[in-house]
Protein backbone atom coordinates (compact mmCIF):
# COMPACT_ATOMS: atom_id res chain seq x y z
CA UNK A 1 0.00 0.00 0.00
CA UNK A 2 1.88 2.93 -1.00
CA UNK A 3 2.30 6.14 1.07
CA UNK A 4 -0.50 8.86 -0.76
CA UNK A 5 -3.27 5.61 -0.12
CA UNK A 6 -2.11 5.72 3.40
CA UNK A 7 -2.75 9.27 4.09
CA UNK A 8 -5.48 9.53 1.87
CA UNK A 9 -7.60 6.69 4.33
CA UNK A 10 -5.56 7.76 7.58
CA UNK A 11 -7.64 11.61 7.11
CA UNK A 12 -10.79 10.17 5.78
CA UNK A 13 -11.39 7.95 8.66
CA UNK A 14 -11.15 11.26 10.54
CA UNK A 15 -13.14 13.11 8.77
CA UNK A 16 -15.57 10.44 8.92
CA UNK A 17 -14.87 10.29 12.33
CA UNK A 18 -16.10 13.95 12.77
CA UNK A 19 -19.24 12.84 11.54
CA UNK A 20 -19.62 10.05 13.59
CA UNK A 21 -18.85 11.87 16.79
CA UNK A 22 -22.13 14.48 16.45
CA UNK A 23 -23.90 11.32 17.30
CA UNK A 24 -23.17 11.92 21.05
CA UNK A 25 -24.97 15.20 21.07
CA UNK A 26 -27.84 14.40 19.24
CA UNK A 27 -31.74 14.20 20.54
CA UNK A 28 -33.54 11.75 18.98
CA UNK A 29 -36.78 13.64 17.90
CA UNK A 30 -37.63 14.51 14.58
CA UNK A 31 -36.78 18.10 14.67
CA UNK A 32 -33.14 17.44 16.05
CA UNK A 33 -32.24 15.19 13.15
CA UNK A 34 -33.73 17.32 10.61
CA UNK A 35 -33.03 20.40 11.97
CA UNK A 36 -30.22 20.23 14.74
CA UNK A 37 -32.99 21.37 17.19
CA UNK A 38 -32.65 25.00 15.67
CA UNK A 39 -29.56 25.72 17.24
CA UNK A 40 -26.68 26.37 15.20
CA UNK A 41 -24.18 29.14 15.81
CA UNK A 42 -23.36 31.76 13.30
CA UNK A 43 -19.58 30.31 12.16
CA UNK A 44 -21.39 26.83 11.90
CA UNK A 45 -23.90 27.63 9.57
CA UNK A 46 -21.58 29.77 7.60
CA UNK A 47 -19.34 26.69 6.95
CA UNK A 48 -21.70 24.31 6.42
CA UNK A 49 -23.70 26.31 4.07
CA UNK A 50 -20.22 26.85 1.65
CA UNK A 51 -19.22 23.34 2.01
CA UNK A 52 -22.76 22.07 0.74
CA UNK A 53 -23.20 24.72 -1.76
CA UNK A 54 -19.09 24.49 -3.22
CA UNK A 55 -17.80 20.79 -2.88
CA UNK A 56 -18.04 18.90 -5.62
CA UNK A 57 -18.83 21.64 -7.81
CA UNK A 58 -16.28 24.08 -7.00
CA UNK A 59 -13.14 21.45 -6.91
CA UNK A 60 -14.51 19.68 -10.27
CA UNK A 61 -16.96 21.47 -11.99
CA UNK A 62 -15.36 25.26 -11.57
CA UNK A 63 -12.03 24.03 -12.22
CA UNK A 64 -12.98 22.36 -15.87
CA UNK A 65 -14.97 25.65 -16.40
CA UNK A 66 -12.00 27.67 -16.17
CA UNK A 67 -10.04 24.70 -18.00
CA UNK A 68 -12.36 24.74 -20.95
CA UNK A 69 -13.51 28.42 -21.42
CA UNK A 70 -10.52 30.86 -19.96
CA UNK A 71 -11.37 34.00 -18.67
CA UNK A 72 -14.90 33.95 -19.51
CA UNK A 73 -15.06 31.49 -16.21
CA UNK A 74 -14.74 34.92 -14.49
CA UNK A 75 -18.48 35.79 -15.49
CA UNK A 76 -19.27 32.71 -14.18
CA UNK A 77 -17.94 33.66 -10.88
CA UNK A 78 -19.52 37.34 -10.43
CA UNK A 79 -22.40 36.53 -11.85
CA UNK A 80 -23.02 33.18 -9.21
CA UNK A 81 -21.89 35.44 -6.21
CA UNK A 82 -23.78 38.22 -7.33
CA UNK A 83 -27.08 36.02 -7.78
CA UNK A 84 -25.89 34.51 -4.28
CA UNK A 85 -26.13 37.55 -2.46
CA UNK A 86 -29.28 38.33 -4.07
CA UNK A 87 -30.50 35.11 -2.73
CA UNK A 88 -29.27 35.38 0.60
CA UNK A 89 -30.95 38.83 1.18
CA UNK A 90 -34.19 37.94 -0.07
CA UNK A 91 -34.10 34.97 2.46
CA UNK A 92 -32.79 37.21 5.44
CA UNK A 93 -34.50 36.15 8.28
CA UNK A 94 -37.34 35.37 6.70
CA UNK A 95 -36.87 31.74 6.19
CA UNK A 96 -35.74 30.95 9.72
CA UNK A 97 -38.68 33.09 11.14
CA UNK A 98 -41.38 31.59 9.12
CA UNK A 99 -40.09 27.83 9.80
CA UNK A 100 -40.83 28.81 13.27
CA UNK A 101 -44.19 30.24 12.93
CA UNK A 102 -45.43 27.96 11.14
CA UNK A 103 -43.62 24.85 12.98
CA UNK A 104 -41.73 23.86 9.47
CA UNK A 105 -39.42 21.01 9.45
CA UNK A 106 -38.73 20.55 6.41
CA UNK A 107 -38.44 23.17 3.49
CA UNK A 108 -41.24 21.80 0.95
CA UNK A 109 -43.79 22.41 4.20
CA UNK A 110 -42.32 25.62 4.34
CA UNK A 111 -42.97 26.57 1.15
CA UNK A 112 -45.99 25.53 1.32
CA UNK A 113 -47.19 27.93 4.51
CA UNK A 114 -45.22 30.84 3.17
CA UNK A 115 -48.34 32.77 2.23
CA UNK A 116 -50.11 32.05 5.75
CA UNK A 117 -52.16 29.00 4.46
CA UNK A 118 -51.41 25.48 4.00
CA UNK A 119 -51.31 24.66 0.64
CA UNK A 120 -50.67 20.94 0.94
CA UNK A 121 -50.26 19.81 -3.12
CA UNK A 122 -47.69 22.48 -3.57
CA UNK A 123 -45.89 20.48 -0.37
CA UNK A 124 -46.40 17.28 -1.91
CA UNK A 125 -44.91 18.61 -5.04
CA UNK A 126 -41.91 20.17 -3.64
CA UNK A 127 -41.40 16.94 -1.87
CA UNK A 128 -41.56 15.18 -4.80
CA UNK A 129 -39.00 17.01 -7.09
CA UNK A 130 -36.62 17.30 -4.13
CA UNK A 131 -36.27 13.22 -3.94
CA UNK A 132 -35.86 12.89 -7.62
CA UNK A 133 -34.08 15.90 -8.25
CA UNK A 134 -31.92 15.88 -5.09
CA UNK A 135 -31.14 12.40 -5.45
CA UNK A 136 -29.43 13.63 -8.99
CA UNK A 137 -27.61 16.35 -7.22
CA UNK A 138 -26.19 13.74 -4.39
CA UNK A 139 -25.35 11.29 -7.34
CA UNK A 140 -23.11 13.94 -8.73
CA UNK A 141 -20.89 14.16 -5.47
CA UNK A 142 -20.35 10.45 -5.04
CA UNK A 143 -19.29 11.07 -9.00
CA UNK A 144 -17.16 13.83 -8.29
CA UNK A 145 -15.38 11.56 -5.75
CA UNK A 146 -15.36 8.80 -7.74
CA UNK A 147 -13.58 10.45 -10.59
CA UNK A 148 -10.84 11.82 -8.61
CA UNK A 149 -10.23 8.16 -6.89
CA UNK A 150 -9.82 6.38 -10.40
CA UNK A 151 -7.61 9.04 -11.32
CA UNK A 152 -5.00 8.89 -8.74
CA UNK A 153 -5.76 5.51 -7.34
CA UNK A 154 -6.58 3.22 -10.45
CA UNK A 155 -9.65 1.52 -8.39
CA UNK A 156 -13.01 0.82 -9.56
CA UNK A 157 -15.34 3.75 -10.29
CA UNK A 158 -18.47 1.12 -8.68
CA UNK A 159 -15.96 0.94 -5.79
CA UNK A 160 -15.46 4.36 -4.51
CA UNK A 161 -19.32 5.22 -5.59
CA UNK A 162 -20.36 2.12 -2.69
CA UNK A 163 -17.61 2.80 -0.26
CA UNK A 164 -18.70 6.88 -0.45
CA UNK A 165 -22.50 5.79 -0.28
CA UNK A 166 -21.88 3.53 2.77
CA UNK A 167 -19.75 6.07 4.74
CA UNK A 168 -22.26 9.14 3.73
CA UNK A 169 -25.47 6.72 5.45
CA UNK A 170 -22.76 5.52 8.11
CA UNK A 171 -22.74 9.54 9.86
CA UNK A 172 -26.37 10.53 8.42
CA UNK A 173 -27.95 7.60 10.50
CA UNK A 174 -26.18 8.28 13.84
CA UNK A 175 -26.06 12.35 13.72
CA UNK A 176 -28.57 13.24 10.85
CA UNK A 177 -28.14 17.36 10.03
CA UNK A 178 -25.83 17.97 12.98
CA UNK A 179 -23.84 15.34 11.52
CA UNK A 180 -23.58 16.97 8.51
CA UNK A 181 -23.29 20.38 9.21
CA UNK A 182 -20.05 19.62 11.67
CA UNK A 183 -18.31 17.48 9.19
CA UNK A 184 -19.55 20.83 6.51
CA UNK A 185 -17.61 22.94 8.74
CA UNK A 186 -14.08 20.73 9.09
CA UNK A 187 -14.37 20.29 4.89
CA UNK A 188 -15.15 24.03 4.62
CA UNK A 189 -11.37 24.83 5.28
CA UNK A 190 -10.18 22.11 3.92
CA UNK A 191 -11.19 23.20 0.74
CA UNK A 192 -9.89 26.52 1.62
CA UNK A 193 -6.41 24.78 2.28
CA UNK A 194 -6.17 22.73 -0.26
CA UNK A 195 -6.79 25.54 -2.85
CA UNK A 196 -4.30 27.67 -0.96
CA UNK A 197 -1.34 25.39 -0.79
CA UNK A 198 -2.12 24.23 -4.69
CA UNK A 199 -1.90 27.70 -6.25
CA UNK A 200 0.74 28.67 -3.83
CA UNK A 201 3.00 26.32 -5.01
CA UNK A 202 1.66 25.63 -9.01
CA UNK A 203 1.92 30.03 -9.28
CA UNK A 204 6.03 29.32 -9.40
CA UNK A 205 5.54 26.56 -11.78
CA UNK A 206 4.11 29.40 -14.15
CA UNK A 207 6.07 32.46 -13.54
CA UNK A 208 3.22 34.26 -11.71
CA UNK A 209 0.64 36.05 -13.30
CA UNK A 210 2.39 36.99 -15.79
CA UNK A 211 3.83 33.67 -17.20
CA UNK A 212 0.12 32.51 -16.21
CA UNK A 213 -1.73 35.05 -19.12
CA UNK A 214 1.09 34.69 -21.58
CA UNK A 215 1.04 30.60 -21.65
CA UNK A 216 -2.41 31.05 -21.59
CA UNK A 217 -2.35 33.48 -24.79
CA UNK A 218 0.43 31.49 -26.63
CA UNK A 219 -1.91 28.16 -26.32
CA UNK A 220 -5.43 29.79 -27.63
CA UNK A 221 -5.85 33.51 -27.64
CA UNK A 222 -9.44 33.10 -26.74
CA UNK A 223 -8.50 31.64 -23.32
CA UNK A 224 -7.40 35.49 -22.37
CA UNK A 225 -10.29 37.39 -23.91
CA UNK A 226 -13.00 37.54 -21.20
CA UNK A 227 -15.54 39.15 -23.63
CA UNK A 228 -16.32 36.54 -25.68
CA UNK A 229 -19.73 36.68 -27.55
CA UNK A 230 -20.85 34.15 -25.05
CA UNK A 231 -19.54 36.23 -22.31
CA UNK A 232 -23.08 37.75 -21.66
CA UNK A 233 -25.31 34.32 -21.42
CA UNK A 234 -23.10 33.11 -19.23
CA UNK A 235 -22.97 35.85 -16.64
CA UNK A 236 -26.66 35.66 -17.03
CA UNK A 237 -27.20 32.62 -16.59
CA UNK A 238 -25.00 32.19 -13.21
CA UNK A 239 -26.86 35.04 -11.78
CA UNK A 240 -30.19 33.13 -12.13
CA UNK A 241 -27.92 30.19 -10.76
CA UNK A 242 -27.41 32.28 -8.16
CA UNK A 243 -30.77 33.33 -6.76
CA UNK A 244 -31.51 29.93 -7.30
CA UNK A 245 -30.94 28.87 -3.87
CA UNK A 246 -34.16 29.92 -3.10
CA UNK A 247 -34.89 26.84 -4.51
CA UNK A 248 -32.70 24.48 -2.66
CA UNK A 249 -33.88 22.55 0.30
CA UNK A 250 -30.22 21.54 1.26
CA UNK A 251 -29.24 25.39 1.67
CA UNK A 252 -32.24 26.77 3.06
CA UNK A 253 -32.50 24.49 6.17
CA UNK A 254 -29.39 25.97 6.87
CA UNK A 255 -31.55 29.26 7.45
CA UNK A 256 -33.66 27.37 9.19
CA UNK A 257 -31.45 25.91 11.79
CA UNK A 258 -29.91 29.28 12.91
CA UNK A 259 -30.24 30.10 16.71
CA UNK A 260 -30.87 33.39 16.23
CA UNK A 261 -31.53 36.40 13.62
CA UNK A 262 -27.72 38.06 14.28
CA UNK A 263 -26.72 34.57 14.06
CA UNK A 264 -27.67 34.63 10.17
CA UNK A 265 -26.33 38.17 9.76
CA UNK A 266 -22.77 37.24 10.84
CA UNK A 267 -23.24 33.57 8.89
CA UNK A 268 -23.92 35.47 5.31
CA UNK A 269 -20.32 37.88 5.94
CA UNK A 270 -18.58 34.79 6.94
CA UNK A 271 -19.51 32.66 4.29
CA UNK A 272 -19.52 35.31 1.39
CA UNK A 273 -15.67 35.73 2.21
CA UNK A 274 -14.90 31.85 1.57
CA UNK A 275 -17.08 31.79 -1.23
CA UNK A 276 -15.14 34.50 -3.36
CA UNK A 277 -11.69 33.12 -2.73
CA UNK A 278 -12.88 29.82 -3.02
CA UNK A 279 -14.44 30.04 -6.55
CA UNK A 280 -11.28 32.70 -7.21
CA UNK A 281 -8.96 29.79 -6.44
CA UNK A 282 -10.52 27.01 -7.96
CA UNK A 283 -10.51 29.00 -11.33
CA UNK A 284 -7.43 29.99 -10.71
CA UNK A 285 -6.48 26.50 -10.89
CA UNK A 286 -7.89 25.86 -13.79
CA UNK A 287 -5.92 28.16 -15.81
CA UNK A 288 -3.04 26.57 -14.24
CA UNK A 289 -4.19 23.50 -14.99
CA UNK A 290 -4.62 24.51 -18.56
CA UNK A 291 -1.10 25.83 -19.13
CA UNK A 292 0.80 22.88 -17.43
CA UNK A 293 -1.29 19.62 -18.77
CA UNK A 294 -2.65 21.31 -22.14
CA UNK A 295 -3.86 18.22 -23.87
CA UNK A 296 -7.19 19.06 -24.63
CA UNK A 297 -9.92 17.25 -26.28
CA UNK A 298 -10.28 13.35 -24.99
CA UNK A 299 -6.78 12.99 -23.75
CA UNK A 300 -7.76 14.81 -20.41
CA UNK A 301 -10.61 15.17 -18.19
CA UNK A 302 -11.14 19.20 -17.95
CA UNK A 303 -12.39 18.09 -14.42
CA UNK A 304 -9.53 16.47 -12.97
CA UNK A 305 -7.68 19.55 -13.17
CA UNK A 306 -6.92 19.92 -9.64
CA UNK A 307 -6.42 16.27 -8.67
CA UNK A 308 -3.99 16.14 -11.66
CA UNK A 309 -1.72 19.08 -10.14
CA UNK A 310 -1.86 17.78 -6.93
CA UNK A 311 -0.11 14.76 -8.27
CA UNK A 312 2.50 16.45 -9.95
CA UNK A 313 3.47 19.06 -7.89
CA UNK A 314 2.86 17.88 -3.91
CA UNK A 315 4.28 15.02 -2.05
CA UNK A 316 2.55 11.93 -1.77
CA UNK A 317 1.47 12.03 1.73
CA UNK A 318 0.19 15.56 1.36
CA UNK A 319 -1.88 14.54 -1.95
CA UNK A 320 -3.42 12.04 0.31
CA UNK A 321 -3.97 14.13 2.92
CA UNK A 322 -5.75 16.73 0.12
CA UNK A 323 -7.61 13.82 -1.91
CA UNK A 324 -9.19 12.89 1.53
CA UNK A 325 -10.53 16.38 1.64
CA UNK A 326 -11.95 16.66 -1.43
CA UNK A 327 -13.48 13.07 -1.54
CA UNK A 328 -14.96 13.94 1.91
CA UNK A 329 -15.91 17.35 0.43
CA UNK A 330 -18.14 16.00 -2.16
CA UNK A 331 -19.80 14.61 1.04
CA UNK A 332 -20.52 17.55 2.44
CA UNK A 333 -22.95 18.08 -0.29
CA UNK A 334 -23.92 14.93 -0.55
CA UNK A 335 -24.79 14.68 3.05
CA UNK A 336 -27.34 17.73 3.08
CA UNK A 337 -29.26 16.87 -0.21
CA UNK A 338 -29.84 13.53 1.07
CA UNK A 339 -31.04 14.04 4.21
CA UNK A 340 -33.68 17.12 2.44
CA UNK A 341 -34.04 14.05 0.28
CA UNK A 342 -35.51 11.37 2.78
CA UNK A 343 -37.39 14.41 5.19
CA UNK A 344 -39.40 14.98 2.20
CA UNK A 345 -39.88 11.52 1.57
CA UNK A 346 -40.37 10.43 5.16
CA UNK A 347 -42.33 13.41 5.87
CA UNK A 348 -44.62 14.48 3.04
CA UNK A 349 -44.83 11.65 0.52
CA UNK A 350 -45.32 8.86 2.67
CA UNK A 351 -47.10 10.81 6.10
CA UNK A 352 -48.00 7.67 8.08
CA UNK A 353 -44.05 8.24 8.92
CA UNK A 354 -44.06 11.61 9.47
CA UNK A 355 -43.80 11.07 13.48
CA UNK A 356 -41.21 8.14 13.55
CA UNK A 357 -37.94 8.65 14.61
CA UNK A 358 -36.35 5.53 13.51
CA UNK A 359 -38.91 5.18 10.48
CA UNK A 360 -37.34 8.71 9.29
CA UNK A 361 -33.64 7.47 9.47
CA UNK A 362 -34.72 4.62 7.23
CA UNK A 363 -36.35 6.60 4.96
CA UNK A 364 -32.58 7.57 4.26
CA UNK A 365 -31.28 4.18 3.94
CA UNK A 366 -33.79 4.18 0.97
CA UNK A 367 -32.87 7.42 -0.77
CA UNK A 368 -29.70 6.22 -0.61
CA UNK A 369 -30.05 3.28 -2.76
CA UNK A 370 -31.91 5.83 -5.36
CA UNK A 371 -28.78 8.05 -5.58
CA UNK A 372 -26.19 4.81 -6.20
CA UNK A 373 -28.79 4.02 -8.93
CA UNK A 374 -28.28 7.26 -10.44
CA UNK A 375 -24.31 7.47 -9.36
CA UNK A 376 -23.72 4.35 -11.33
CA UNK A 377 -25.46 5.18 -14.72
CA UNK A 378 -26.11 8.83 -15.39
CA UNK A 379 -23.89 11.17 -16.96
CA UNK A 380 -20.15 11.59 -15.53
CA UNK A 381 -19.91 14.98 -15.66
CA UNK A 382 -20.18 16.74 -12.48
CA UNK A 383 -20.80 20.31 -13.12
CA UNK A 384 -23.64 19.37 -15.94
CA UNK A 385 -25.35 16.99 -13.31
CA UNK A 386 -25.39 19.65 -10.69
CA UNK A 387 -26.74 22.49 -13.17
CA UNK A 388 -29.07 20.14 -14.22
CA UNK A 389 -30.87 19.25 -10.86
CA UNK A 390 -30.01 22.74 -9.23
CA UNK A 391 -31.67 24.45 -12.53
CA UNK A 392 -35.08 22.50 -12.60
CA UNK A 393 -35.74 23.30 -8.56
CA UNK A 394 -34.60 26.84 -8.81
CA UNK A 395 -37.69 26.98 -11.96
CA UNK A 396 -40.01 25.33 -10.31
CA UNK A 397 -39.54 26.76 -6.73
CA UNK A 398 -37.24 30.18 -6.49
CA UNK A 399 -40.16 32.37 -8.19
CA UNK A 400 -42.75 31.43 -5.61
CA UNK A 401 -40.31 31.81 -2.46
CA UNK A 402 -39.51 35.13 -3.68
CA UNK A 403 -43.13 36.18 -4.47
CA UNK A 404 -44.23 34.87 -1.06
CA UNK A 405 -41.25 36.28 0.79
CA UNK A 406 -41.64 39.74 -0.64
CA UNK A 407 -45.50 40.23 0.30
CA UNK A 408 -47.21 38.32 -2.91
CA UNK A 409 -49.56 35.52 -1.14
CA UNK A 410 -50.57 32.79 -4.70
CA UNK A 411 -52.83 30.80 -3.80
CA UNK A 412 -52.90 27.08 -4.62
CA UNK A 413 -54.14 26.72 -7.73
CA UNK A 414 -51.71 29.57 -8.97
CA UNK A 415 -48.78 28.23 -6.33
CA UNK A 416 -49.01 25.07 -8.79
CA UNK A 417 -49.13 26.78 -12.00
CA UNK A 418 -46.08 28.84 -12.03
CA UNK A 419 -43.99 25.79 -10.26
CA UNK A 420 -45.05 23.27 -13.02
CA UNK A 421 -44.82 26.47 -15.62
CA UNK A 422 -41.35 27.12 -14.60
CA UNK A 423 -40.72 23.68 -14.83
CA UNK A 424 -42.04 23.10 -17.99
CA UNK A 425 -40.34 25.92 -19.60
CA UNK A 426 -36.63 24.51 -18.25
CA UNK A 427 -37.44 21.15 -20.44
CA UNK A 428 -38.82 22.79 -23.34
CA UNK A 429 -35.80 25.29 -23.24
CA UNK A 430 -33.20 22.25 -23.01
CA UNK A 431 -35.27 19.41 -25.03
CA UNK A 432 -37.26 21.09 -27.61
CA UNK A 433 -35.45 24.35 -28.54
CA UNK A 434 -32.00 22.87 -27.64
CA UNK A 435 -31.39 26.40 -26.34
CA UNK A 436 -29.25 25.60 -23.29
CA UNK A 437 -25.77 25.26 -24.46
CA UNK A 438 -26.49 29.30 -25.25
CA UNK A 439 -28.05 30.07 -22.08
CA UNK A 440 -29.02 28.05 -19.09
CA UNK A 441 -32.55 26.96 -19.10
CA UNK A 442 -32.76 28.21 -15.48
CA UNK A 443 -33.44 31.29 -16.93
CA UNK A 444 -36.26 31.25 -19.17
CA UNK A 445 -37.62 28.62 -16.27
CA UNK A 446 -37.64 31.52 -13.74
CA UNK A 447 -38.78 34.19 -15.60
CA UNK A 448 -41.67 31.74 -16.90
CA UNK A 449 -42.75 31.15 -13.29
CA UNK A 450 -42.72 34.62 -12.55
CA UNK A 451 -44.41 36.45 -15.79
CA UNK A 452 -46.81 33.71 -14.46
CA UNK A 453 -47.93 35.26 -11.61
CA UNK A 454 -47.67 38.87 -12.87
CA UNK A 455 -50.36 38.56 -15.87
CA UNK A 456 -52.40 36.24 -12.68
CA UNK A 457 -51.68 39.57 -10.29
CA UNK A 458 -52.56 42.26 -13.75
CA UNK A 459 -55.91 39.84 -14.54
CA UNK A 460 -57.34 40.22 -11.16
CA UNK A 461 -56.30 43.00 -10.20
CA UNK A 462 -57.85 45.16 -13.85
CA UNK A 463 -60.03 42.25 -15.77
CA UNK A 464 -61.64 41.04 -13.00
CA UNK A 465 -63.37 44.29 -11.80
CA UNK A 466 -64.25 45.15 -15.05
CA UNK A 467 -66.08 41.89 -16.03
CA UNK A 468 -67.88 42.49 -12.65
CA UNK A 469 -68.98 46.13 -13.08
CA UNK A 470 -70.53 44.51 -16.46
Amino acid sequence: MDVMLISFLAFFIFFTGVGLASSFFRKNTIEDYFLASRDVPAWLVALSYGATISSGATFIGFAGLAYTTGLTALFAIVGLTIGDHIGWAIAGNRIRRKAIETKAHTYPSLVGKLGGRDLPIVTLLMAMMTVVFMGTYCSAQLVAGAKVGVALFDWDYNIFILVGAGVLLAYCWAGGIRASIWTDAVQAVMILLSLLVLVYVAMDEVGGFTGLYEALKAIDPSLVDPFQFKFLPVFVGWVFFGIGVLGQPQLMVRHMVARDDDSLLHARRIYLGWRWTVLLLATLVGFIARVMIPEGGGAFDAELSIPALWADLLSPVFVGFLVAGLFSATMSTADSLLLSASSAMTQHIFPQLRNSYMLARLGTVVVIVLVVAIALFASDNVLALVVLAWGWMAAAVAPLVVINLCGGKPGQRLSVSMMAGGFGMTLFWRYGLEMNAQLMDLVPGMITGFAIFGVSYLLEKYVKPESQKT
